[in-house]
């Protein structure tokens, strides 16, 4: 089989997409990334909070280097579905195509009632998130959020130990502020609260503050906070269920959050047309699943709530869903139902938010996809790619892929 006449279109460019990019390209296969942002960076750049400054400078560059590679056709800002329909992608011709565009939408909160206070009392993880990392920037146009205090995170996962990182440090940076004090968020999480509370002859009473209270359905040991290998023996199991009672001691020794397990939200407690808090139910844990206790109903007080309980996919019209997910055949081949040669890789499909396992996961789809799954005799790839120079035209694409990283790059 020549790769002379094999091209995929990889939908999405971030973590997943490049490392797919990757995996076509070292076997001299031609790609075509169709990204809905201007850049590729995905949740590097919206959903890893901006205090990993390394590890974001260091991905964005491995994901310039794949997407920049002379094999690799970008069409920036064209998201499917809005942008370019789903039947128009597949009608480009292409060997293959790869859905690498992750999960940004926010699982819905499990009490409805709460979404007619969306951006106002209440907020999902994912636009919050967003906020933190860009509100900053001298081109930032979206919504400005009002950090305060007592707020409540609904969630367990790693996801949830960085919303309550962001209330904290923003409340503490606020606090300093008032009295003077001049540090930054990034600052702060680095150092932690307590080390630099100290350097100011300051304690957290001091500040007299409550700080954000996180909301867990099951108990420590059940937290997403460190996953079991697929042959974890049960002692295995055990002593990653010990790490993650230390993961969130950690945690809240350095950011000084409050926490309960055991416990989810029934309902909401509204007064005079605002959202102030939850109705929430305690648990028993049985068998590492949430069982509600009759009569132990009590409300909990907040001046804000925040859902941090996963992402889904984007729903695409054209893209058979099974509940909140894309229907897939196996989960280890991504392969979509009912699509020929559609095969869904990374956060869209794993539904973690995890950087490794989205790339392990975008590898191995990508090396059977090309090693198993393309047509022996091989597509147009000259057709594919005129109709593709259209798509770069109407995103204002030149095809000089260093260039546009220049011109848009962030503050």
């Amino acid at each position: 089989m020549s790769t002379d006449s094999q091209i995929v279109v990889i939908v999405g460019g971030a973590v997943a997409g490049s490392e797919a990019v990757y995996q076509f390209t070292e076997r001299g296969i031609r790609c075509i990334v169709v990204e809905q942002n201007d850049l590729s960076y995905g949740k590097i750049e919206d959903g890893l909070p901006k205090w990993h400054v390394k590890q974001r400078k260091k991905e964005m560059e491995l994901i310039d280097a794949r997407i920049g590679h002379e094999l690799v056709d970008f069409v920036p800002n064209t998201q499917i579905g809005r942008n370019l329909a789903m039947e128009e992608l597949l009608a480009l011709g292409c060997s293959a195509v790869l859905m690498a565009n992750g999960a940004w939408k926010d699982r819905p909160f499990p009490v409805k009632e709460i979404e007619r206070y969306e951006g106002g009392e209440f907020y999902y993880q994912n636009p919050f998130v967003y906020w933190y990392n860009h509100n900053e920037q001298s081109s930032y146009t979206g919504e400005q959020i009002e950090v305060k205090d007592n707020v409540l995170v609904v969630g367990g996962g790693l996801a949830s130990i960085d919303v309550v990182k962001i209330l904290q440090v923003e409340l503490v940076s606020q606090v300093l502020k008032g009295r003077g004090i001049e540090i930054g968020t990034i600052d702060l999480e680095h150092k932690g609260i307590p080390k630099t509370l100290e350097e100011f002859n300051l304690t957290w009473d001091d500040l007299e503050l409550e700080g954000a209270y996180l909301l867990y359905r099951r108990n420590v040991r059940n937290m997403p906070l460190a996953s079991f290998p697929p042959d974890a023996t049960p002692e295995r199991q055990q002593k990653i269920r010990d790490t993650r009672v230390k993961i969130l001691k950690k945690a809240q020794d350095k950011y000084l959050f409050r926490f309960k397990g055991q416990t989810q939200p029934v309902g909401i407690i509204e007064e005079e047309g605002k959202l102030v808090g939850l109705r929430m139910i305690d648990n028993d844990v049985i068998n590492n699943k949430a069982v509600s206790k009759d009569g132990t109903e009590h409300d909990v007080y907040g001046s804000m709530v925040i859902s941090s309980i996963g992402s889904i996919p984007e729903p695409i019209e054209g893209i058979p869903m099974e509940w909140n997910t894309y229907d897939i055949k196996d989960q280890e081949t991504g392969e979509v139902k009912g699509l020929h040669n559609v095969f869904g890789v990374g956060n869209a499909i794993t539904g973690k938010g995890n950087i490794r396992v989205s790339r392990n996961h975008a590898r191995e789809v990508a090396a059977y996809v090309a090693d198993k799954r393309l047509p022996e005799n091989g597509v147009d790839v000259g057709a594919v790619r005129e109709k593709v120079y259209s798509l770069q035209e109407k995103a204002g694409y030149d095809g000089n892929y260093p260039a546009w990283v220049d011109a848009n790059a962030r503050d």
